[in-house]
């Protein structure tokens, strides 16, 4: 499969041209991975649904098999699984901060280390949440420690 980027100036709207001579599982892949990497979440909050942008959360968390998005002063429920959300957040600094839990890196104030080798985050809302051991060193090296 060959790809193509060609440089566009700012006023061109950019564009993602797949051609082929038959759809397949692959290109149904790409597709699929294409559509997920957007900057919108929906949230859930009672019978209404509020498109979340992703600079606005602050992390994800699964509690008892519901999956919440915890923004700046509001909770909303997410009807994605943590993998799907971390599928959709990638690249977009998020970081799994451990089995329940998907942190935004540019909404943390400070790290340290805490007992057992676990590290603590203070987020800028006031928030602290706990680095599971095991994505601790994943954390430093995404902040440069």
């Amino acid at each position: 499969m060959k790809v193509s980027i060609e440089p566009i100036g700012k006023e061109q709207e950019e564009e993602i041209i797949i051609r082929c001579y038959e759809v397949n599982d692959d290109i149904l892949k790409i597709i699929n991975g294409l559509r997920l990497r957007k900057d919108i979440i929906l949230g859930y909050e009672d019978s209404k649904i509020h498109r979340i942008g992703i600079t606005d959360i602050y992390y994800f968390e699964a509690v008892d098999n519901k999956v919440f998005i915890y923004c700046k002063e509001k909770v909303f429920e997410s009807k994605n699984k943590l993998y799907e959300l971390e599928e959709m957040c990638g690249g977009k600094k998020f970081f799994r901060a451990s089995k329940s839990t998907i942190i935004n890196l540019t909404k943390i104030s400070f790290v340290k280390p805490s007992l057992s080798g676990r590290f603590e985050a203070k987020l800028d809302n006031g928030e602290r949440l706990y680095i599971s051991r095991k994505y601790v060193s994943i954390l430093k090296r995404m902040l440069d420690l």
